[in-house]
């Protein structure tokens, strides 16, 4: 598995469940639909159902409430994005993004939001 982030236990989850819901009909974004653990005027913190759990204690994800891409989002939106992250989101280690190349759902922005494991 070319995912270096998960365990191996992870990344098959993660593919058993794609294989699972492959030919099912899209009904929508899955992370329009996530719960939110906090919400904002404009965004949400949620937490991922597939973590990178070979890095991190806990695996959250920020992103905007209406379903839009990075370009998409409005002037508003990140000016309100960069209040969390100065504020609410120095409670984690790490703010991770993908790149296109490994971005699962590149239609709705997200970034992880991640706290490491210590050493084991």
């Amino acid at each position: 598995m070319k995912d270096s982030l998960r365990t191996k236990e992870m990344a098959e989850k993660i593919e058993l469940y794609k294989a699972e819901h492959a030919g099912e009909v899209s009904t929508g974004c899955a992370l329009c639909t996530k719960p939110a653990l906090e919400t904002f005027t404009y965004w949400k913190i949620t937490e991922n159902k597939f973590p990178y759990d070979l890095i991190a204690s806990t695996h959250h994800m920020i992103m905007p409430l209406r379903h839009a891409t990075e370009t998409e989002l409005t002037m508003e939106e990140w000016k309100e994005y960069q209040e969390i992250k100065h504020s609410k989101l120095q409670e984690y280690d790490y703010i991770v993004e993908g790149t296109s190349k490994t971005k699962s759902i590149p239609a709705h922005f997200h970034i992880h939001l991640l706290i490491g494991k210590g050493p084991q």
